[in-house]
């Protein structure tokens, strides 16, 4: 029986209806870079776990997430300490025993922590100086394996402004190092699938600086659509012996649209919980209307909503973060939407 998963990776078992486009990752991989894009919450972190947990092919892959990640030096400590985590006898077999840098450090590899790798490296004081050589050194060791490897960058969007913040010159010098690295990576066994929040190629686009990150090949995750969300509320309410009328499925698509995937979930699970403390009841269309308004429009989704305004805050140009407040608020205040004619006037 599935799991409600409100928020987590969806993983095993509660993975649903995303196996084709993985399938599609792993073979558009054999040519390709790739960029696998997708509003917040919609399920990337879920794709590359799986990928991660059910690699085809002989693939070995490194999954990283780089989102609190400040500079390049960062990057390269946290790419090692993930080869580490994710494929230990790769490092030990194919980096440290042939790379003086990592041999010294990696020869009681059989009894470090994990949580000491980036305590080690970090003790190497040129690092930050010196990043652009030891990435290079790095990828010809990974490169010359001829192991097919994977490296999987989650919100990479998230360093890049980090970086862009402290120095350009410095933002500049790790992308124009990452495409060279990605051309490489092209004539050899090794591959990068990128992704993240935020629209880097239009982040890239105002900056001048989109024709470094346009080798990628863009992947699309598209949200649930109306058949996988009847699918899935009727499969979860069944599962956990809810009783239901037809009319239930046909409103959460009502409300919900193509949901992201976290308020299927918590949708689905509070309808649960309502039935469990009354078992006597059937869940019905007017159920899921009360309930929506209790939990996804009340203190239950608060936090999660709070999150996106959030990053409308952290990230968006103070004229972006204008129109898009702006927008929102006159979303939430009507009932049949709004056109696009009215927008632009209002904007």
């Amino acid at each position: 029986m599935a799991d409600f998963i409100v928020g987590s990776p969806a993983r095993d078992d509660d993975f649903w209806f995303r196996d084709a486009f993985v399938d599609d990752l792993w073979e558009a991989l054999k040519k390709h870079n790739l960029l696998m894009v997708a509003p917040r919450r919609i399920g990337k972190t879920s794709v590359m776990y799986r990928m991660l947990e059910q690699p085809k092919d002989g693939w070995l892959v490194i999954h990283l997430n780089v989102e609190d990640l400040k500079n390049p030096g960062d990057f390269f400590v946290t790419i090692v300490d993930a080869i580490y985590e994710h494929q230990p006898n790769f490092l030990k077999e194919a980096l440290a025993s042939t790379w003086d840098f990592l041999k010294n450090m990696f020869s009681h590899i059989d009894t470090i922590e994990a949580f000491e790798v980036k305590l080690e490296l970090r003790k190497i004081e040129d690092i930050d100086e010196n990043w652009r050589a030891r990435m290079d050194q790095l990828i010809d060791k990974v490169i010359a394996s001829n192991k097919k490897i994977l490296f999987i960058i989650d919100e990479l969007p998230d360093l890049l402004n980090a970086i862009a913040a402290r120095s350009t010159d410095e933002f500049a010098a790790f992308l124009h190092w990452f495409r060279k690295t990605r051309d490489k990576s092209l004539k050899s066994n090794l591959r990068w699938l990128t992704g993240g929040s935020i629209n880097l190629l239009t982040t890239l686009d105002q900056q001048g600086k989109v024709n470094l990150i346009n080798d990628l090949k863009v992947e699309t995750l598209l949200p649930f659509n109306s058949n996988e969300v009847a699918i899935f509320v009727e499969r979860m309410l069944s599962d956990h012996q809810v009783r239901f009328d037809k009319s239930v499925a046909p409103r959460v698509i009502e409300l919900l649209g193509s949901p992201i995937p976290m308020f299927l979930q918590l949708l689905t699970q509070e309808l649960y919980r309502k039935w469990k403390r009354n078992r006597d009841e059937t869940v019905t269309a007017e159920t899921v209307i009360e309930v929506f308004n209790k939990a996804l429009l009340g203190e239950t989704a608060r936090d999660k909503l709070q999150h996106y305004r959030s990053r409308i805050e952290a990230y968006y140009p103070d004229e972006d973060k204008d129109a898009a407040c702006g927008l929102l608020t006159r979303l939430s205040l009507s009932d049949k939407g709004i056109g696009l004619k009215n927008v632009v006037l209002s904007l």
